[in-house]
């Protein structure tokens, strides 16, 4: 007997029918869930620095100015960071990855902590210490934060304008099989971690001044848990414990620092 088209049609399986059957995302996809997730993440990192700014007005000081020195300080340790990139890109870019650079820089940057410190100490000797710390840290964290909301949004732009910069992008994500969600997440927990460290580890100097050793250590294992999850294929990073060391570190320096807040 002749199969009709009706007969045939349960046991025939249209080309065009992707009901039940798993794909993975295309690039038109993928720049979409991206340009969704970092809109998101450039209103949710202002946030951050709002809310960090009302937590620390329990703390203020007689004048506001030490916040200003404290984005004197996060400015001066993004200047330290430029430098730093230049000469690597200047001399050999295998530098970046190298453990005794970063943690040259992650010295430098301590150091200008404790000058910004002890400069508060002696602008204003009648506020309390404590007090100093939190802004100056604060404010420090505020120019990362900045920072990050910028590179969010110029990132955004450049990811949903059609261009080679974006196709390349793309296709680099495509080929790695790294999502869209996994990407906006671990940016969102590197700048809580950042911010939260900067507060931590200036209340920490300003308390005693000796314990810049112990910010450094800090500062050096954000760095090398940087260095560890990048030789890590993209597609497991997220996956990594390594990929939750750099808030997991700001998230301890801001519990000694807030410990020792409690303790004075």
């Amino acid at each position: 007997m002749t199969d009709t088209p009706a007969a045939a049609g349960p046991h025939c399986d249209d080309p065009h029918d992707h009901t039940g059957h798993d794909h993975p995302p295309t690039g038109a996809d993928l720049v979409r869930d991206l340009v969704k997730g970092l809109s998101i993440q450039a209103l949710l990192i202002p946030a951050l620095a709002v809310v960090l700014l009302i937590a620390i007005l329990p703390f203020a000081p007689v004048s506001p100015v030490p916040l200003l020195l404290g984005i004197g300080l996060g400015a001066a340790q993004l200047a330290s960071l430029v430098a730093t990139s230049l000469f690597v890109a200047r001399t050999r870019t295998q530098l970046a990855v190298n453990p005794g650079l970063l943690a040259v820089r992650s010295v430098v940057d301590e150091l200008l902590r404790v000058a910004a410190v002890l400069l508060a100490v002696l602008l204003w000797p009648a506020d309390i210490r404590a007090e100093l710390g939190v802004w100056v840290g604060a404010g420090c964290a505020l120019v990362w934060l900045i920072l990050a909301t910028a590179q969010t949004v110029t990132t955004r732009q450049r990811i949903a304008r059609p261009g080679d910069w974006s196709t390349e992008a793309i296709s680099t994500l495509l080929a790695q099989r790294v999502g869209a969600r996994s990407t906006v997440i671990m940016r969102l927990l590197d700048v809580a971690g950042t911010a939260m460290f900067q507060v931590g580890a200036t209340i920490l100097v300003i308390l005693s001044p000796v314990l810049v050793i112990g910010t450094i250590v800090l500062s050096i294992g954000v760095g090398l848990s940087t260095l560890v999850l990048h030789r890590r294929p993209p597609a497991d990073r997220a996956r990594s414990p390594w990929a939750y060391a750099p808030v997991g570190l700001g998230l301890l320096a801001l519990a000694l620092a807030s410990f020792g807040l409690l303790a004075l």
